[in-house]
C-alpha cells in the first residue's frame, strides 16, 4: 500500500510561486489542489497550494510504516 505525506505551500508573494514550487516537485512533491485564501492587511488574497509526495519509508502489509518508533 502506498503512504504519502503532505505540505501545504502557502505564497503570500506570487512572485515566488513558481520557482517555489519548481523546488518543490524537485524534491518529489506534487501539486494536487489549489485554493484562494482571505486574510487582512497584506496578506489579503493568495494561493495556498496542497502538496503530496510517496512517504519515504515503505509501510508494512498491517499498513504500519518501517523505521525508529514504529
Amino acid at each position: 500500500m502506498q503512504r504519502w505525506e503532505y505540505a501545504v505551500a502557502d505564497f503570500t508573494k506570487l512572485k515566488g510561486a513558481v520557482p517555489e514550487l519548481d523546488r518543490l516537485g524537485a524534491d518529489g512533491w506534487e501539486a494536487v489542489g489549489l485554493i484562494s485564501t482571505w486574510g487582512a492587511g497584506w496578506r489579503m488574497v493568495h494561493p495556498v497550494v496542497l502538496l503530496k509526495r510517496l512517504h519515504p519509508e515503505p509501510a508494512h502489509e498491517d499498513g504500519h510504516a518501517h523505521g525508529a518508533g514504529r
